[in-house]
């Protein structure tokens, strides 16, 4: 039998690749299928892997297989903070959250790099302030930014329609808004890269489309303080950053000075306990979940903290429930609109057909697609389905 050709790479790179994905030695070799020896061997410089075995570890690492014969490691990829607080704060960050971060960095780069080619300006993001601005007056400020009436908001009849009208809202002021998946809710719940041009704001796609939608608020406050982390949007201080983003929210959300005048509100005055019914109608009018009204109403004396902390943990386990008899399938084009977002998904497809990226590219820079997938995907972002969500 002839002897198996082995790969000449750079035992530092492939140590770089691990660390930087998040595997402790043991794990990476588990998923490539070899021993720990073996691995350690690799890293060590006294052995090498087949060219099979190197393909298998690039993959699990999520790194091109060139980039293993680099003479030199790369630098060190990008990281923004870490928001989440107790009880999850001792969390470590999964390989898929490392994984999806990395993503993110890479296609604001991608972004940048389109928009010149193109010889277009990005949108200068229009919005800074810190937290000595109170709630109110910030969420004032960027309600206003986005362009969302409250007679607009109140006239969608679905959640689905509410996320995609909050989404386009905030891209229109710059930002690109992906959808990440495979990452337990318990471990970010959203997160925002805060550079300019093209900040990014990251949304987990486990979570409900309501749930979805205040995170996408909570990160864009994120990105007005320039502040840009993973955050679990947990409060248990509150002082803390994530209380304030939170509050301003909750604001742009629901409007304070709105919903002390619903009917709904004023029929209920002086009981501080709240029927299911009147909470689902407040719900469904600004399409939020009950537990961002419960808040709002805590915040104005209009309920107990008792009360909200026992219907959280009501809200909680009926999510659990619907989360456990899952959904249909989803066209996969759909999924590709999701995740790269329409911001994104139009300037490479923009590119695209003004010959300033290959089939190739835009292939690569929208996850792996198909050819015969465009015309679908276009039909969605440009038909009026903008992304169906899931």
């Amino acid at each position: 039998m002839s002897q198996r050709v082995k790969a000449n790479i750079n035992a530092h790179v492939l140590v770089w690749a691990r660390q930087t994905a998040g595997y402790v030695l043991e794990e990476a070799a588990r998923k490539i299928g070899i021993s720990p020896e073996k691995l350690q061997a690799w890293e060590a410089g006294e052995d090498k892997p087949t060219l099979r075995q190197l393909r298998v570890a690039a993959n699990v690492y999520k790194r091109p297989t060139a980039l293993f014969y680099r003479s030199t490691t790369p630098p060190e990829p990008p990281d923004i903070a870490d928001f989440r607080i107790l009880p999850t704060a001792g969390l470590k960050y999964t390989p898929r959250l490392l994984y999806e971060i990395r993503r993110a960095f890479q296609r604001r780069a991608v972004a940048m790099e389109l928009t010149e080619q193109l010889g277009e300006v990005p949108v200068i993001f229009p919005l800074q302030a810190d937290t000595s601005e109170s709630p109110d007056s910030l969420a004032s400020r960027i309600r206003e930014a986005l362009g969302v009436t409250l007679a607009a908001q109140v006239s969608w009849r679905d959640h689905y329609t509410a996320l995609r009208s909050w989404v386009s809202a905030v891209e229109r002021l710059g930002i690109l808004v992906f959808h990440v998946k495979d990452i337990e809710l318990k471990q970010m719940r959203g997160f925002s890269i805060s550079e300019r041009p093209f900040p990014v704001i990251g949304i987990n796609g486990k979570d409900s489309p309501r749930g979805r939608i205040f995170t996408l608020l909570h990160e864009l406050v994120h990105i007005v303080l320039q502040s840009g982390g993973v955050c679990d949007l947990q409060e248990t201080e509150s002082e803390s950053i994530e209380a304030y983003c939170n509050r301003v929210a909750g604001e742009v959300l629901v409007p304070g000075n709105a919903l002390l005048h619903e009917e709904t509100v004023v029929e209920n005055d002086g009981n501080t306990v709240w029927e299911d019914w009147r909470l689902k109608v407040l719900a469904d009018r600004y399409m939020v979940s009950q537990e961002v009204i419960l808040r709002r109403l805590l915040i104005f004396g209009r309920t107990t903290r008792l009360f909200y902390n026992r219907k959280r943990e009501e809200y909680e386990e009926i999510y659990r429930r619907e989360k456990a008899e899952g959904g249909g399938p989803v066209p996969h084009y759909h999924l590709i609109l999701r995740d790269n977002g329409p911001a994104f998904t139009t300037l490479v497809l923009s590119a695209y057909y003004n010959e300033a990226i290959s089939s190739r590219d835009l292939s690569n820079y929208l996850g792996g697609i198909k050819l015969d997938h465009v015309g679908r995907i276009e039909q969605a972002l440009f038909g009026g389905e903008g992304g169906v969500e899931v």
